[in-house]
């Protein structure tokens, strides 16, 4: 009797890891989609990026624009920042003050992958994706944002859950929420475009006019 409880036993866990395998293998092959199509975005070297935040009841509005190297984000109060690879800017073009920042040290700037940070796992090896994709924690499924089709992609990490909504046609970021263990909530609402930022949207003005405060 003893012998046959166990086999069952066995069979069972055999069963539970097969399920939780092929779970696996599904979710890896989802996220892996994903970022086939955000390696063919990336050779595009131009995006815009729209991006709303919603906490507690107030929302906040960024803009960003990237073309050929050259990345501008615009914040709600018409501050932008500027960078080319080389240099990088903060403007403000209402009192005419340009500040100068280090490359290195500053946080922000626009990139190219900046678009694509957005979808989780973006910065992990394929191993540390399949261990992700297979964590009983995390959760991939589909559901509906506007009518469009999206992956629902939640992670839980250090008593946070980080929630992805992406489209499943374009693999879009759609939106995302992120709760804190403390019950503090952020939205975010993205509205991504490939190939429609133009020189204009990324170029500097004339600054020869413009205070010049160095090294922020």
């Amino acid at each position: 009797m003893g012998k046959k409880i166990g086999i069952i036993l066995l069979i069972i866990i055999v069963l539970i890891g097969f399920i939780y395998g092929i779970r696996a293998i599904k979710n890896f092959f989802i996220i892996q989609s994903i970022f086939s199509e955000v390696q063919e975005n990336l050779k595009k070297e131009n995006y815009y990026l729209r991006t709303t935040i919603t906490h507690s009841g107030e929302s906040s509005l960024s803009k960003i624009f990237y073309k050929n190297g050259i990345g501008k984000m615009v914040a709600e109060n018409g501050l932008y920042t500027w960078v080319d690879g080389e240099n990088a800017y903060m403007m403000n073009e209402e009192n005419k003050t340009i500040y100068t920042l280090d490359l290195e040290k500053s946080l922000g700037l626009v990139s190219n992958e900046m678009f694509a940070s957005l979808i989780p796992g973006y910065s992990k090896n394929t191993f540390e994706r399949f261990i992700m994709a297979g964590s009983v924690q995390n959760k991939i499924k589909s559901e509906k944002v506007d009518d469009k089709k999206c992956y629902k992609i939640q992670i839980k990490e250090d008593y946070n859950v980080k929630t992805y909504w992406i489209e499943k046609n374009s693999k879009k970021p759609i939106k995302a929420s992120i709760t804190f263990s403390n019950g503090d909530n952020y939205q975010y609402d993205y509205e991504l475009q490939f190939g429609v930022t133009k020189i204009k949207d990324v170029e500097l003005p004339d600054i020869s006019q413009y205070t010049i405060i160095e090294n922020q």
